[in-house]
């Protein structure tokens, strides 16, 4: 939230105040024009780009200054605009062109229909209104463009035409007013061609001569202005480019000359030169760094193509620093493998056995001499097949003790007893090595995987984004012909991938609008993905991805066995931010909570790794691994499919999963698989078909409970095949109350199925 003191800040920005100044001088200017229908035009534009009560205000304080008739058809269009603008902003719509329309009307209803004298006079009404109306777009555009949007976006071309519409009629009306000799035009021109040239540049203070000119043509019926504008700005850009204050004696210059010579004024004397003079002091006093400024801030758009190239610089430098991340965590995946150097061998534990029945039981034995210094090689080779049984099945007896060592020891159950105390020792020591050593192969795999996340990423990051400045500037144009005010575009082009960011203001954010705009100037159907704020509340960017060639719509049914409430089946469909879709079916072995649980774990697992960007090896061994080593003896069939969005192409991943089904142009195919559920073997390989699919093929995916019923697959395949419905869920409830009616209605086993099409 923004403070009070920052929010005061905002509202009386530059842009602003200059919008008020000027809406404010034109307004008391154009009062007596056409009847105060221009002064309308500029009401209706400052309501679209500044506030409306203030805007009201100002419209009704200059139709005041030209009697009380102007200033009651004043309030009556204040009036209906302002509850128009009211109503569509409670109710959060857009004014549209033709709405404007309308209201512009329905405002200028009261204005014809009273004080008409004659025909004659309610034709000049007709006239003047239609003229109101037609200056009311130009204002919108024109203050929108100029105080909203801001110069340094360079103009659209409807844009362009009503600047310079407005400049005209702004001319027009400031020819018509004069204060003895001083006239207000002649004030007004010098500077205006100035700071044009200070800050536009010599087409633009060209443009704005001819515009100022014609203006006074209109108002003046002769052209000496017109032709002293032209002149006037022939010296401007020629002189300022040596010292700006030259060029400021050039336009007194050139009126005193003309006046003189051409009889400009209609008389020569100070009088009638003292507004160029005037004008041409005000242009001198201002500092020389505001015109910088504006020249600066006009010249934005250069500074976008240089932030495009730091945007590469900076892919650059994060590209190399995403490598070295890399490169550390493969180094630590090896460092986790070496690491793990595996438990002490059987071998070893047989022999660290006899050595500890030798010093613990023998030690204090009368017989040691005779058993370690006599028969030392046959007392070896009796307590070593002793250790051997121990260490193999856990424990020895009684039976397992050889002959030799029965006639001659005389502590048989204390050997024994060593013995098997040993061996217990050996296996709780072998499972807790196994455990860590489990804990470090996983934790080397996910680092490996993080690994090649990061090299992709660096890779990714480092290709070259182009930008096509020319698709830019025409979306811009058309978004805003779009009645979209657009203040900034960015078309970007990575490998195949575009992403288009576009910066409008808040109030015209029209989703379906937008896409379909951007969508004909890429000529790629596009959909957004986000919209984001930005540090002001009045602009907005929107993010917008070129749409996938493919959709998926997907139904579920699903019944759980019978006795039980909850069903261990559990499945997921989503997609991801590669424009990939995951469809997975991870059955629980077993049925009710505890498998639901392991079923549910299981799948989240597998959709966080994919939604992070892990390949599918990476993601199934450490999902395969945490299982391992959970000891719950608790195991997943694992059925998924991974659908490329944009190509179609999809990966059929079976881990103990049955038989998949694929429909395509009518003929039905059977997917399977071999290979053992997750959680069975520390080292697993999934089976992976690889399949290309298009628009109307239907993939199906069902849990062992369904697949049961049938027997053969080949007898599922072909009643989905006899199914002519094309409703996904639809699909899935047939087949699911098919194989409930072959097996009695009685479900052995939980029972899931998912169908998917492809649009």
């Amino acid at each position: 939230m923004k403070s009070k003191s920052e929010n005061i800040k905002y509202r009386l920005s530059a842009k602003t105040i200059l919008l008020y100044v000027t809406y404010a001088a034109l307004a008391v200017a154009s009062g007596g024009v056409f009847d105060g229908n221009l002064t309308f035009g500029l009401f209706v534009g400052a309501v679209y780009s500044a506030n409306p009560i203030v805007a009201a205000i100002v419209y009704l304080g200059s139709a005041a200054v030209y009697g009380w008739m102007n200033l009651l058809h004043a309030a009556v269009r204040t009036a209906i605009i302002i509850i128009a603008v009211s109503v569509h902003r409670v109710a959060k719509r857009k004014i549209g062109k033709l709405t404007l329309l309308l209201y512009l009307v329905v405002a200028d209803v009261f204005y014809i229909a009273y004080g008409f004298i004659d025909y004659f006079d309610l034709f000049d009404k007709f006239l003047y209104a239609a003229c109101g109306v037609a200056f009311a777009y130009v204002c919108i555009y024109t203050f929108r463009a100029a105080f909203v949007r801001g110069l340094n976006y360079r103009p659209a071309l409807d844009e362009t035409v009503c600047i310079g519409l407005f400049a005209i009629v702004a001319s027009y009306c400031l020819s018509r007013i004069s204060f003895g000799r001083f006239e207000v035009i002649y004030f007004i021109a010098p500077f205006s061609l100035l700071f044009c040239s200070a800050c536009f540049g010599d087409k633009v203070t060209l443009c704005a001569a001819v515009l100022i000119g014609l203006g006074n043509i209109f108002a003046t019926a002769s052209y000496e202005c017109c032709v002293y504008c032209v002149v006037a700005a022939l010296s401007a850009v020629t002189l300022s480019r040596v010292n700006r204050y030259l060029g400021a004696a050039s336009v007194v210059i050139a009126d005193v000359l003309m006046s003189y010579f051409l009889n400009l004024h209609g008389a020569f004397n100070v009088a009638t030169v003292a507004p160029a003079f005037a004008s041409a002091l005000v242009f001198t006093v201002i500092p020389t760094k505001a015109y910088d400024y504006v020249r600066d801030y006009v010249s934005g758009g250069a500074e976008r193509y240089l932030s495009k190239t730091v945007v590469q610089k900076i892919g650059d430098t994060v590209s190399r620093r995403l490598v070295r991340l890399s490169d550390i965590f493969l180094s630590m995946k090896q460092a986790f493998f070496t690491m793990s150097a595996g438990s002490v061998s059987p071998e070893d534990a047989e022999r660290a056995i006899v050595k500890q029945c030798s010093e613990n039981v023998c030690r204090d034995c009368s017989g040691r001499v005779r058993c370690w210094r006599q028969d030392i090689a046959l007392t070896e080779q009796n307590l070593l097949q002793l250790g051997v049984c121990a260490v193999k099945r856990g424990k020895c007896t009684i039976l397992d003790v050889p002959q030799s060592l029965s006639v001659r020891c005389d502590k048989v159950s204390a050997v024994l007893s060593e013995v098997n105390a040993q061996a217990q020792v050996y296996r709780s020591y072998k499972e807790r090595a196994e455990t860590a050593d489990n804990g470090r192969v996983l934790l080397g795999e996910q680092m490996g995987g993080v690994s090649d996340l990061l090299m992709q990423l660096a890779n990714e990051t480092k290709n070259r984004t182009d930008y096509d400045r020319v698709k830019e500037q025409d979306l811009i144009e058309k978004l805003i012909f779009h009645n979209v005010l657009c203040s900034g575009a960015a078309i970007a082009r990575q490998k195949e991938i575009i992403t288009v960011v576009l910066t409008v203001s808040s109030k015209d954010v029209d989703k379906e609008l937008i896409e379909k705009v951007v969508s004909a100037a890429i000529k790629q159907p596009v959909e957004t993905e986000r919209v984001e704020h930005t540090e002001s509340d009045a602009w907005v960017n929107v993010l917008l991805v070129v749409k996938p060639r493919y959709a998926v719509t997907f139904g579920v049914a699903s019944v759980p066995k019978e006795g039980n409430e909850i069903s261990g089946d559990t499945h997921t469909v989503t997609r991801t931010d590669n424009g990939k879709c995951i469809i997975a079916l991870c059955d629980g072995m077993g049925s009710g909570v505890k498998a639901e649980k392991m079923s549910a774990t299981s799948i989240s697992l597998v959709e966080s790794f994919y939604r992070a960007g892990f390949d599918n090896d990476t993601i199934l061994s450490c999902v395969n691994k945490l299982l391992v080593g959970g000891g719950n003896e608790v195991f997943c069939a694992v059925d998924m499919v991974v659908l490329d969005l944009y190509n179609g192409l999809a990966d059929f991943i079976k881990l103990g999963a049955c038989s998949g089904l694929v429909r395509s142009s009518g003929k039905v195919e059977i997917v399977s698989g071999s290979s053992l559920p997750l959680g069975v073997l520390e080292e697993m390989t999934p089976s992976v078909t690889k399949k290309a699919l298009v628009g109307g093929d239907t993939v199906v995916l069902m849990s062992d409970g369904v697949a049961d019923c049938f027997k053969d697959p080949n007898i599922l395949a072909a009643l989905f095949a006899e199914v002519a419905l094309n409703v996904p869920q639809s699909v899935a409830e047939v087949l699911l109350n098919k194989a409930l009616k072959r097996c009695n209605g009685h479900p052995a086993d939980d029972m899931t199925v998912i169908v998917a099409k492809i649009a």
